[in-house]
């Protein structure tokens, strides 16, 4: 049966946390793509006398450096920042501060290396001006989208401030006055001490405790919480920092107004209040759209290929007696969201079976013929690409375990202190701790779990799509199948 809150909001947490560094980096390659596409266009399209007088593969390589030298440019003059694509003189000056040193590379390069297309340099002329006009039609679609995502509040930070204190009520004055990008401050929660009578900080609703953080976080996307508790309380942030380790957020500590903030700390700013942050939201900006993308272009590939299969499993389970084809059930995931996981089943139907205690190896009474084949050899995990599909779970990620999994007699999450930072992620089909041996070995012992979820905390601080790479053809060439599998 499902979790009791998981039908109270079914729509899923935003993995993808627009950021003004992902819009910045959107327009720059817009910008690339458009000065492609004039070449592109110059070429295949020439206005009539004015017949591009290179070849193609010489037209794209100076495109391509002009693509090169135009980001440069654009970058020297910190063009790049949603504010000045909103204003049509900004953004007019640094488009042409930045292509009129690109031209004069452009026909520096072609005085020294091909001097006769520029005895008719109409098709030259032609080729810039597409450039000039495909740059400020892409610049007045930009302002339209990013007027689109103001009205939508995409790029406001969604706050949830801890202690209902007077540093509370100091900081929500100075976040609700920031215009640029801004703030939604969705409530002020208690933390322990707070007066229960205050139901409202400087106008702001005070939510409830910790517990009503929790139910928030589940259904409502987070994008910062604020310990807003005095230094002297330095006990009780450790304890709030551990207590709210799972949503994937920001989590800042202010400074107070009478206190010096260190130079060498990791340190952002909110409005005028200086913080320090001592946790950040994994995968923020484009690298939640490049591991999106991962997923969606992975999973697709691998149902291509591996329907066949699929298709041979399920006739195998179903031919070797009653029961149903496919294990379904619920697993905490990303910002510990419940979620339906897909599997081959592999063990005999057993109602009473709430499979907290996890397989004791092949010799596992539970386990049927069909799916020792299955699981020895990793194609119970399959119906996983599905999950992948739907949003629910990366390709990579860290092993999406049972509520209340079991390593001896203790709960798994109780064992391992850093447990619960595993959902500020999506939880993976594999990843690094199951791609170095630890799929199933994890729940033999106290020591396993803990390296398994110290190697699950290192991917999600030192992810790159490399990384991705490495863990995905390790699992292939050796994860699938190893001797720690089953």
């Amino acid at each position: 049966m499902p979790p009791a809150n998981s039908k109270d909001n079914d729509k899923a947490l935003p993995f993808i946390q627009w950021t003004y560094g992902l819009i910045n980096r959107l327009v720059a390659c817009s910008d690339m793509a458009m000065i492609l596409c004039a070449a592109i266009l110059s070429y295949y399209w020439p206005v009539l006398v004015y017949a591009n007088q290179l070849t193609f593969f010489q037209l794209l390589v100076l495109a391509l450096i002009e693509v090169v030298a135009f980001h440069q440019m654009m970058t020297r003059l910190v063009a790049y920042r949603v504010e000045h694509y909103t204003n049509p003189i900004t953004s007019a000056l640094h488009l042409l501060g930045a292509l009129l040193p690109t031209w004069v590379i452009s026909v520096a390069i072609l005085t020294s290396f091909a001097p006769d297309v520029l005895r008719s340099p109409g098709w030259l002329l032609v080729w810039h001006i597409l450039q000039v006009l495909l740059l400020v039609v892409g610049r007045l679609v930009q302002r339209v989208l990013i007027g689109m995502a103001n009205r939508q509040r995409l790029l406001r930070r969604r706050v949830v401030i801890v202690g209902a204190n007077e540093l509370a009520e100091q900081l929500i004055p100075e976040l609700s006055g920031v215009t640029h990008g801004g703030y939604d401050i969705l409530g002020v929660v208690r933390s322990t001490g707070d007066d229960t009578a205050v139901d409202r900080v400087a106008g702001v609703p005070v939510l409830g405790d910790l517990e009503t953080l929790n139910s928030i976080s589940l259904n409502e996307t987070i994008d910062i919480v604020v310990i807003a508790l005095p230094w002297s309380r330095a006990q009780e942030m450790f304890h709030l920092m551990e207590a709210v380790n799972w949503i994937a957020a920001d989590v800042v500590i202010p400074f107070g107004r009478d206190q010096v903030a260190p130079s060498y700390a990791g340190l952002t700013q909110m409005g005028r209040t200086t913080t320090l942050q001592v946790m950040s939201r994994p995968f923020k900006g484009s690298q939640g759209v490049l591991k999106v993308a991962e997923d969606y272009v992975v999973a697709s590939v691998a149902v291509l290929l591996l329907s066949p299969l699929m298709l041979m499993a399920a006739i195998a389970i179903r031919l070797e007696g009653p029961g149903p084809i496919l294990f379904r059930q619920w697993r905490p995931g990303f910002g510990r969201k419940p979620f339906a996981i897909y599997k081959f089943r592999t063990m005999h139907v057993n109602p009473n079976d709430d499979a907290t205690i996890g397989t004791t190896g092949r010799s596992d009474p539970r386990i049927t013929r069909v799916g020792a084949v299955l699981r020895r050899l990793s194609i119970d995990e399959l119906p996983q690409i599905f999950n992948v599909l739907r949003g629910e779970m990366s390709i990579v990620g860290p092993r999406p375990y049972v509520a209340n999994m079991l390593v001896g007699n203790e709960r798994f999450s109780d064992l391992v202190a850093k447990y619960a930072e595993r959902h500020r992620i999506k939880p993976g089909l594999t990843g690094y701790a199951q791609a170095n041996g630890m799929r199933s070995y994890a729940l033999r012992s106290a020591e396993n779990a803990r390296r398994s979820i110290e190697m699950d905390l290192h991917y999600m601080t030192h992810w790159s799509l490399w990384l991705d790479i490495k863990i995905m053809f390790k699992t292939l060439v050796s994860g699938l199948a190893g001797r720690n599998v089953f």
